[in-house]
């Protein structure tokens, strides 16, 4: 895939968002060869799927340069949307094993993403932010459902609206990532999980899955068609554009 640099290996496969000097940013194309690349690992019957970024940076989330040269936006970042839902649901449905490396940075959509996924690997230096509100969106991906399960109203009540920074020792603190490393043991600690991984009889995990999604995340699809909805409508205000262009003229 053009976008997704994918490698296979013992049942093993390694999805690789590919935009290093955008810091991965999810732009449609992007969007469109994610989940590809997490269709065709379905069909391979690979039991781990890894999702990393290239650069050393997981995603910066949507990228905000289509959205700010698109002539309409709203119908832009429906589609992208729409294109990110499908991956979140396969993730939440494959019968394999998905786990995010988070290095750098995981802002906005890219934070659904690593929160979409079974595990989570961190690089210690690493950032989590929600970032949607600093441009007048509210969250898409699945982020206004995983978190507020994971950590509960009040606290992603306070992420989202202060769009504060989450650093690594906070984030492994209420449980949005399993585990923090330094650099220099981020792939040692990666290829130590994926053995222990394999070790798992393969078959049960389907229904492991399902039993989290039963207890947790109940009405998923509607509630990413939910955010769909608002995210797009959003992109078609003033506020919205207003935002976007204070943005780029920061940059």
């Amino acid at each position: 895939m053009g976008m997704i640099s994918e490698t296979y290996s013992d049942g093993v496969c390694t999805l690789t968002m590919d935009r290093p000097d955008k810091k991965n940013a999810m732009s449609l194309d992007l969007l469109k060869d994610l989940y590809a690349s997490l269709e065709k690992a379905e069909k391979q019957g690979v039991t781990i799927i890894i999702i990393r970024g290239a650069g050393k940076t997981f995603c910066a989330g949507g990228d905000v340069t289509e959205f700010r040269d698109s002539k309409e936006p709203g119908f832009q970042i429906d589609i992208m949307a729409d294109y990110l839902n499908r991956s979140i649901k396969k993730i939440r449905n494959i019968n394999a094993i998905v786990v995010a490396v988070v290095e750098g940075l995981a802002f906005g959509a890219g934070l659904s993403l690593s929160l979409a996924c079974d595990l989570t690997i961190a690089e210690k230096k690493a950032i989590l932010n929600m970032a949607y509100r600093r441009i007048g969106l509210t969250p898409d991906g699945g982020g206004s459902i995983f978190l507020p399960r994971l950590i509960g109203m009040k606290r992603f009540n306070e992420l989202y609206f202060l769009s504060r920074n989450i650093t690594m020792e906070e984030a492994k603190e209420i449980g949005l990532v399993n585990m923090v490393c330094d650099a220099a043991d981020l792939e040692e600690t990666l290829n130590g999980i994926v053995r222990d991984l394999k070790a798992l009889p393969a078959d049960t995990t389907k229904k492991v899955k399902e039993l989290v999604n039963l207890a947790l995340l109940s009405g998923l699809d509607t509630h990413l068609d939910r955010e769909r909805l608002y995210v797009s409508q959003f992109a078609e205000t003033p506020e919205f554009q207003e935002r976007l262009a204070k943005m780029f003229k920061k940059g």
